[in-house]
């Protein structure tokens, strides 16, 4: 299960990439698609788990991917464009930055994937995909 810690600092680390290079990073949850810029980040969590250490542990581990979507218009931006962009949103998870706070206690962000537009897509929108794996390790709290 995605615990808050780990979206609220990927969706800070990637809105501090968004607004410096001047692209919105939507919240699909608050935005239509219809009311969606033309150029925009769009930030999804994907499967994830989360299980106990060990039997009888209190220290739990979560893992599991963040994507983060360059989504356009067709004919809105530039293949090499694109990827200036997508590298400077994969920087924001490989290192710290000054800007930014640093990672809270137990997260690691693991390896990316970059999955490029399929050229056979069809219709007026498409995506750029950058996955970033995650590992999240946390005491278990009572209920």
């Amino acid at each position: 299960m995605l615990s808050e810690t780990v979206w609220n600092d990927a969706f800070a680390r990637a809105q501090l990439v968004a607004e410096e290079q001047e692209i919105p990073l939507v919240d699909v949850l608050e935005q239509t698609q219809e009311d969606r810029p033309p150029l925009h980040w769009r930030m999804e969590a994907q499967a994830s788990r989360s299980d106990r250490l060990g039997l009888g542990e209190t220290a739990m581990e979560e893992e599991g991917e963040i994507a983060l979507y360059l989504t356009m218009r067709v004919g809105r931006i530039s293949t090499p464009d694109a990827l200036t962009c997508c590298t400077a949103m994969s920087v924001a998870f490989r290192a710290q930055w000054a800007s930014v706070q640093p990672w809270p206690e137990g997260l690691f962000y693991d390896g990316q994937s970059l999955y490029p537009p399929d050229s056979d897509t069809t219709g007026n929108w498409i995506s750029m995909s950058l996955m970033i794996r995650y590992r999240y390790q946390d005491r278990l709290t009572g209920a």
